[in-house]
């Protein structure tokens, strides 16, 4: 009976270090499963972004090498304009010679008087 008791712990033994040897070598691997998981779908997105940027700058070569961006670009840039074509150039506020506004007449004691006191 000693005997058997004694085999049985070494059996037992025997077959729980090889489990504990491969179970350690399991998690390992699935640690690594892990990582290699995020850095795929970090690639991923990242893939992803590129190809929403190349669609833009796609978009954007398209607009640039259209007629209507190189007519916007001569007409503005480079002042020209087509055949035939009358150009009118509208400034953004008239400006009037020789008019003063009647504050510049007054004296600096009456300006301040005005500033303060609002007087009229």
């Amino acid at each position: 009976m000693f005997k058997h008791a004694i085999s049985s712990k070494i059996a037992i033994t025997a077959l729980f270090v090889p489990l504990i040897f491969l179970g350690n070598i399991k998690f390992k691997q699935w640690q690594k499963q892990l990582q290699i998981a995020k850095a795929k779908q970090g690639l991923e997105e990242q893939a992803d972004a590129l190809e929403k940027k190349n669609r833009e700058l796609s978009q954007s070569l398209r607009y640039l090498n259209s007629l209507s961006f190189k007519e916007r670009v001569a007409r503005e840039q480079l002042g020209l304009k087509k055949q035939d074509e009358q150009v009118y150039l509208f400034s953004e506020a008239p400006q009037v010679l020789g008019a003063v506004d009647s504050k510049q007449k007054q004296s600096n004691w009456k300006k301040w008087l005005d500033y303060f006191f609002n007087i009229r």
